[in-house]
């Protein structure tokens, strides 16, 4: 199963309402079917090495875009620190939002990728750059094989 969608006519894209609000085509080819497969079903975050200099990419990629060998799949903890973050008091009319959101730019330990994504269990006043967080999933009858699938990074207790 290849999560994949292919609109040649640009006024068939749609248009998604939610917590990110987007327009997208997206294809997310074999290695992000590996990836969100390994989600899925076993909760467990995958990344891909190269077999020639041992590059580690997350999202994971078949060829290395430095010497375009083949990679690996590799499995990682999911865990990893934030690099930077915005707090979001407003929604996109402008209505103050009963609770702040916070999305984070995560870099992902043991590789050199990043994930932007929501940080939870945490007030905006008490996070910091560099802290540690770690994935909080769906639980498992519940996850369909999509970003999201992680509901949000929380803190290293």
């Amino acid at each position: 199963m290849v999560f994949n969608e292919k609109i040649t006519n640009p006024a068939e894209l749609r248009h998604v309402q939610g917590r990110i609000e987007l327009y997208w085509i997206y294809t997310s080819g074999e290695a992000g079917d590996v990836f969100f497969k390994k989600l899925r079903d076993e909760g467990k975050f995958t990344a891909s090495k190269c077999r020639k200099c041992g590059h580690v990419f997350f999202p994971p990629r078949i060829y290395c875009e430095f010497d375009f060998s083949e990679t690996e799949y590799m499995e990682i903890s999911g865990e990893g620190c934030v690099l930077a973050f915005s707090v979001i008091s407003y929604d996109s009319d402008g209505n103050r939002l009963e609770k702040p959101e916070i999305y984070a730019l995560i870099g992902m330990d043991g590789t050199d990728g990043k994930i932007i994504h929501l940080l939870g269990e945490i007030e905006p006043e008490n996070i910091e750059t560099g802290m540690k967080v770690v994935p909080v999933l769906k639980p498992k009858d519940q996850r369909e094989g999509k970003i999201t699938d992680i509901l949000y990074f929380k803190p290293v207790s």
